[in-house]
């Protein structure tokens, strides 16, 4: 996979979680959804910026 469609795969999946997270402060959603999206973003970011400074 190109790395361009890559992040706009990963850009589509991150609009949607941000969404979700979204949902889950404001209580339609459980909080716990809203947790584990964080961490889940938190991971995705260490991921990336370790491969940028990898490349």
């Amino acid at each position: 996979m190109e790395r361009k469609t890559a992040y706009r795969v990963l850009l589509f999946l991150v609009l949607i979680l941000t969404a979700a997270y979204t949902l889950g402060l404001v209580g339609v959603l459980p909080f716990r959804v809203s947790y584990y999206i964080t961490i889940f973003m938190i991971l995705l970011f260490l991921i990336l910026r370790a491969e940028a400074r990898g490349s």
